[in-house]
C-alpha cells in the first residue's frame, strides 16, 4: 500500500502522537492497537490536558466536569475497551433547571411539547418546535456527528438567527440559548446553527449524566499503558527523506518517525508543524478561536440537591454565572458521602474581561452570584478553588464547518502526496470530549491506512 515502508528487521513504523491530552491518548491508543510504534511526546507533567483533575480533601476537582449523553457513542466505546465499563459507567443521570427572573425552575424537557411549560416560554413559540423533526429529517444527508465537514453547505446562518426565524425569540432566550452555550462554547448570536442540528441530531433530548468517576480515571489508564514522555515540549517538526519526519524539543532532544499526529490546540499545530505546512493550513489552524474559561469549584458540607443537577442561567439574568453542576456525595465517587460539589462556570465575557483577577476575587463573584439564585449555598461551602483555562473550547461560529471542509479537502490531498502528518482535536468535530475522540479515530484510522500494508 502506498506509504508503507518495509523495514530490515521486520519492525513496524513508528508514529509520534504530539500532544497527551483526549486527542493525542485517542489517536495513541488506536494507532497501538492496529499495530504502530508509539510515542507519546508531552510538555505537560501529566496526561490529560483540559480534563485533568486535582484531587483534595477526598473530592475531585474539575475546571469543567464532562457531561455524557447516549450519543456520545465512541467515548463510551472506548471507556469499555480500556475496562473502565464498571468503574465509569452507567452514567447518573442528571436533572436539568433553569434559572427567571432570579428563581430556579424545573426545566428538565423529555419532549418538544415540554418546552410549553418553561418559564419564559411562550406558547405559540413553543409549538413552532414541531417544526424542528422536519427540519432535521430534510437536514439528515449532511449531518454526520463524525464527519462535520458534511455540513457545510448549512453553514450560512447563526443558531440565533436561525431560532428566532423558525421558533421564537422566547424559545432562543428560554431553551436553545442556555442549552447550545452549556453544550459548547460561544454566543448564539455568532454560533454557527450546524452545532445545535448536530447536538440534536446525535443526542435529541436525551439525558445527560455523569461519570461514576472523573474522566481522568480514564485518562490515567490510558496513559499509563502507552509509552509516554513527559515534560517535552515540542519546537519543530522537519521533513526527512523518503517521507519520514524528525521532531526537535525545546532543549534539543530529537525523534524521527514514518508519520507524525498533533494532538495540540490548533495555534499550536500551526506553530509546530509550520515548515511542513502550506499558507492555506497554516492560516486555517491560527484562525481557530477558543473560549476562555473561568470557573470555581466549592466543597459542600452538605449536598444542595438529592441527585446531580446542571442549573442554566440565560443571558438575560446579566448574571457572570453560565452554568452550575450540582453533586451530591456518593460512597466511592468522586465526591465524599453524604457531602456535595457545585461547579460554577462563568459567561463567557466574563472570563474574558476578568481571566487575570485575584482568585479570591473570582470566587466571591462566582459563589456570590449563585447564592443570589440558591439562598443559603454560601454557608454550605467548607472551601473552595478557582480554575482559569485561556484555551478551554473551540468555538464553533459561523462559517468554522466550511473551514473544516476545506482543511479537511487540504489533508487528503497532502495525504496523495505522501505526506505523513496528521492531526486531531475537538477543533475539527465538536468541541467536546466525544469531539476529541472521534478526531482521534480519523487520524489514527488514517494513518494506520497509509502505513500498514
Amino acid at each position: 500500500m502506498n506509504g508503507y515502508r518495509a523495514r530490515v528487521d521486520g519492525s513496524p513504523p513508528r508514529v509520534i502522537v504530539i500532544g497527551a491530552g483526549m486527542a493525542g491518548l485517542a489517536a495513541a491508543w488506536g494507532l497501538d492497537r492496529a499495530g504502530l510504534r508509539v510515542l507519546l511526546l508531552e510538555r505537560g507533567a501529566r496526561a490529560g490536558g483540559r480534563t485533568a483533575a486535582r484531587s483534595e480533601g477526598g473530592y475531585a476537582f474539575e475546571a469543567a466536569p464532562v457531561l455524557l449523553t447516549r450519543g456520545d457513542r465512541r467515548l463510551h466505546e472506548w471507556i469499555e475497551s480500556v475496562g473502565l465499563r464498571d468503574e465509569l459507567l452507567p452514567l447518573r443521570p442528571l436533572t436539568t433547571a433553569i434559572v427567571h427572573l432570579g428563581a430556579v425552575y424545573d426545566a428538565d424537557v423529555r419532549h418538544l411539547l415540554d418546552v410549553r411549560r418553561l418559564r419564559g416560554v411562550r406558547l405559540l413559540h413553543a409549538l413552532r418546535l414541531a417544526r424542528l423533526p422536519r427540519l432535521l429529517a430534510r437536514y439528515a444527508p449532511m449531518l454526520d456527528p463524525e464527519s462535520p465537514e458534511r455540513a457545510a453547505a448549512l453553514d450560512d446562518r447563526s443558531l440565533a438567527d436561525f431560532c428566532r426565524l423558525y421558533f421564537g425569540r422566547s424559545v432562543l432566550d428560554g431553551f436553545v440559548g442556555p442549552r447550545a452555550t452549556a453544550i459548547a462554547a460561544g454566543d448564539p448570536e455568532t454560533m454557527s446553527r450546524v452545532q445545535f442540528l448536530l447536538h440534536m441530531r446525535r443526542d435529541a433530548l436525551g439525558r445527560a449524566g455523569l461519570l461514576r468517576a472523573g474522566l481522568s480515571e480514564l485518562v490515567e489508564r490510558v496513559a499509563a499503558r502507552l509509552p509516554v514522555q513527559f515534560e517535552t515540549g515540542v519546537e519543530t517538526l522537519e521533513p526527512l527523506p523518503q517521507g519520514a519526519l524528525r521532531a526537535t524539543s525545546v532543549d534539543g532532544r530529537t525523534w524521527c518517525a514514518d508519520a507524525v499526529v498533533l494532538a495540540t490546540p490548533a495555534p499550536e499545530a500551526a506553530r509546530i508543524a509550520a515548515p511542513l505546512l502550506g499558507y492555506a493550513e497554516r492560516q486555517q489552524l491560527r484562525a481557530v478561536r477558543y473560549a476562555a474559561l473561568v470557573s470555581v469549584v466549592a466543597a459542600l458540607r452538605r449536598p444542595l440537591a438529592a441527585h446531580p443537577q446542571q442549573v442554566l442561567v440565560s443571558r438575560s439574568e446579566r448574571s457572570p454565572l453560565a452554568a452550575a453542576l450540582l453533586e451530591p456525595g456518593v460512597p466511592g465517587g468522586r465526591v465524599p458521602g453524604g457531602r456535595g460539589l457545585v461547579t460554577l462556570r462563568s459567561t463567557e465575557a466574563f472570563a474574558a474581561s476578568r481571566f487575570d483577577a485575584p482568585s479570591e476575587a473570582l470566587t466571591k463573584e462566582l459563589i456570590g452570584a449563585f447564592d443570589a439564585i440558591w439562598p443559603g449555598a454560601l454557608r454550605a461551602v467548607e472551601f473552595s478553588r478557582a480554575f482559569r483555562v485561556s484555551h478551554s473550547a473551540p468555538r464553533f461560529d459561523v462559517g468554522r464547518y466550511r473551514d473544516i471542509e476545506r482543511f479537511e479537502s487540504i489533508q487528503a490531498e497532502r495525504r496523495s502526496a505522501g505526506r505523513r502528518l496528521y492531526f486531531a482535536g475537538d477543533y475539527l468535530v465538536h468541541p467536546s470530549p466525544e469531539g476529541a475522540v472521534v478526531s482521534a479515530r480519523r487520524a489514527a484510522a488514517a494513518a494506520a491506512a497509509d502505513l500498514l500494508p
